[in-house]
């Protein structure tokens, strides 16, 4: 169950701190990246074709709406926490 949790938050976390900690982790694994260790984080993304955190996760969330509107992925509404 931890390792779901885990998995969750990680994917598409809530909680600043839990923002802050992964693109923290993303700005330092792209530094290791040669050739690119120079730019700024912004510029590093864009020349390794990655997206920040709140980039990915809006594009996810699309994902999935699109997928539900188009009956692709069942989504039961009881079991939503608010």
């Amino acid at each position: 169950m931890l390792l779901f949790f885990t998995l969750l938050t990680i994917q598409n976390p809530h909680f600043r701190k839990y923002i802050e900690l992964i693109e923290g982790v993303q700005r330092r694994a792209t530094k290791l990246v040669k050739d690119v260790e120079h730019l700024h984080y912004n510029d590093r993304l864009e020349h390794l074709r990655l997206m920040c955190l709140h980039t990915r996760s809006i594009r996810s969330d699309l994902i999935d709406t699109c997928k539900i509107m188009n009956g692709k992925l069942m989504y039961n509404v009881n079991r939503v926490i608010f």
